[in-house]
């Protein structure tokens, strides 16, 4: 959900998805004289099942300081935040929240006005409410992992953990909280399906995983009807994707429900990774949701990749999973594929207006759905992008145009996904666009994603640390557009291999949800590579101690500006 409060001088507006928030400030021109920056409070008022309770008073870190403060720093109270947004990455999942900001004037170490370190200052600056939203509602079933977490937050948790792939309870602790809730979210999906009345169907590309096989094991001794068909198709001595799922499937003894996709052309791949739910009423299997996503059933997807997972409780929607379900199990090939692919899921150059999920399944016989991606770029005020693989010509195309009307985030696992070096150059150049590649700093978190993501991934994927596949179209306005699957935003991933995608329009719950998500793995990569940058010119990050900081911001048409009226949502 969004809150926003304008008042003397200072608007405030605060996006929370799930388990963030996005806390995003505007200062009105006149009010910047003098400013050092904005100190940041938050109380927890409690789960949002029930009545607000006024829990304990704090405000939120900042760990830079000023030069002549060394004694500062640690909080936004004595080193204010010299930012117009932040991202506060500690929230509970269904829980109300109040936010405080407050501008801060005069000197390092004397600002005002004057705040209570442990107390919710009293008619200074704004206050305003958020509520959370619930990844188990129906309506926002969306989960995604910790994938490159902060590593000093980790270091913090389970420093002292010598082996993290290791069968400890400590061990195993780390690892569920890289999850973040996304492991458990598609157990807790499969749970689902309680009985011999229901059913759960499958295609998942790499099918390793030993909790999530297990989950289907279980299952089957609840009587529930589980069908999965897994990629096998080998392209050449590097892809052992196939043996490994092999060798994954005999060990859960899954082999009577788990069928290999094996039909030409051996180079595609069965990149889908989607599960559904049917519900046995009169005797007919009824689709009732689908689980979808990136999320591979790898460890490497679970804990170092980024990767989201989304389950569409919409009867219309899973019946055509599960219609695809039917051909990959078929072992259909690609001409089949195509010529019913096209009529499942029809695609336009144009998308219909109001609330809808719209599911494109691959492979098409032509690109239309890139060019409609590349026309939802193009028409797109702000946009996210999250891509780990190169981009289309196609959509490369809009995005090597430079809009002066539009603020565009990518966040990319390598700066090739923009094209060759003269395409890069010109995307990179365009104040328009703000860039975050994945950087990897040395430490026990990287070492041990690194050996995950490079020793057991399939070659496709090795070495991947963006691996989620995401547009937000205008996520923060009334008809937010969201593209979200399986599916690359490539040539191959369109005309070639089993992929697919959901594009969900007017759900601003939802946008809500993958702008924060997609914003906070943006930041901790900016950052990475801000910090990469002052390592090796030995230069410390420090705060301003004067209101220069600020005036980047205030530079008509540029990218700073117009970072800080978007967010704010005082951008017209």
């Amino acid at each position: 959900m969004k809150a926003s409060v304008t008042r003397q001088g200072l608007t405030v507006r605060v996006i929370a998805g799930t388990r963030n928030a996005i806390i995003a400030m505007d200062l009105q021109d006149d009010k910047r004289p003098g400013c050092l920056g904005f100190s940041i409070g938050r109380m927890d008022m409690g789960p949002a099942s029930s009545a607000p309770v006024a829990g304990e008073f704090r405000w939120l870190p900042n760990m830079l300081r000023f030069p002549s403060d060394l004694q500062g720093g640690g909080t936004t109270l004595t080193a204010p935040l010299q930012k117009f947004r932040w991202g506060d990455y500690t929230l509970m999942p269904a829980h109300r929240y109040r936010f405080t900001v407050v501008p801060r004037y005069g000197a390092p170490g004397q600002m005002m006005p004057a705040l209570s370190p442990t107390e919710a200052p009293q008619g200074d600056g704004i206050t305003l409410d958020v509520t959370t939203e619930d990844p188990t509602h129906d309506e926002t079933f969306v989960h995604f992992n910790r994938a490159a977490a902060a590593s000093s937050a980790f270091n913090t948790k389970f420093g002292d953990v010598a082996d993290l792939a290791a069968n400890t309870p400590k061990a195993k602790k780390a690892r569920d909280w890289l999850s973040n809730g996304l492991k458990e979210a598609l157990l807790a999906y499969m749970k689902k399906a309680e009985d011999n009345t229901w059913a759960l169907h499958g295609a998942i590309y790499e099918f390793q995983q030993v909790e999530l096989l297990q989950g289907l094991q279980e299952a089957i001794g609840r009587g529930v009807d589980v069908k999965i068909v897994y990629h096998h198709r080998h392209k050449d001595a590097k892809d052992t994707t196939a043996k490994k799922n092999d060798d994954a499937v005999k060990r859960a003894e899954l082999g009577t429900v788990a069928k290999p996709r094996k039909a030409d052309p051996q180079s595609a791949i069965m990149h889908d990774k989607f599960l559904v739910l049917l519900k046995n009423e009169n005797g007919k299997l009824v689709p009732k949701s689908v689980w979808t996503g990136s999320t591979n059933w790898t460890d490497g997807a679970l804990y170092g990749q980024l990767n989201v997972g989304h389950a569409v409780f919409d009867e219309k929607v899973a019946a055509i999973y599960e219609s695809c379900f039917k051909l990959l199990l078929d072992d259909a090939d690609s001409s089949t594929m195509k010529q019913a692919l096209a009529t499942l899921t029809p695609v336009s150059l144009t998308l219909p207006a109001g609330h809808q999920v719209i599911p494109i399944l691959s492979p098409q016989s032509d690109d239309t759905m890139l060019h409609l991606y590349a026309s939802l770029c193009e028409g797109a005020k702000s946009l996210l992008v999250s891509a780990p693989f190169a981009l289309s010509p196609v959509i490369l195309k809009v995005l090597s145009k430079k809009n002066e009307q539009a603020v565009r985030f990518m966040l990319l696992d390598k700066v090739g996904s923009l094209g060759g070096p003269e395409e890069v150059n010109v995307i990179e150049g365009d104040p328009s666009n703000s860039i975050a590649v994945a950087t990897t700093l040395s430490s026990p978190l990287h070492d041990f994603q690194k050996k995950l993501l490079e020793g057991n991934e399939s070659f496709h994927h090795a070495g991947i640390h963006i691996h989620s596949k995401i547009f937000a179209i205008d996520p923060f306005g009334s008809d937010p557009i969201i593209v979200t699957g399986s599916a690359n935003f490539s040539n191959n991933s369109t005309v070639v291999n089993d992929s697919n995608t959901l594009i969900i329009r007017g759900s601003t719950a939802i946008a809500d949800i993958y702008a924060c998500e997609f914003m906070r793995m943006f930041e901790h990569y900016h950052f990475r590579a801000k910090q990469a940058g002052k390592i090796k010119s030995g230069k410390p990050m420090a705060l301003s101690e004067t209101d220069a900081w600020s005036a980047k911001y205030y530079v008509k048409d540029s990218k700073e500006e117009r970072d800080r009226r978007l967010f704010a949502g005082t951008l017209s």
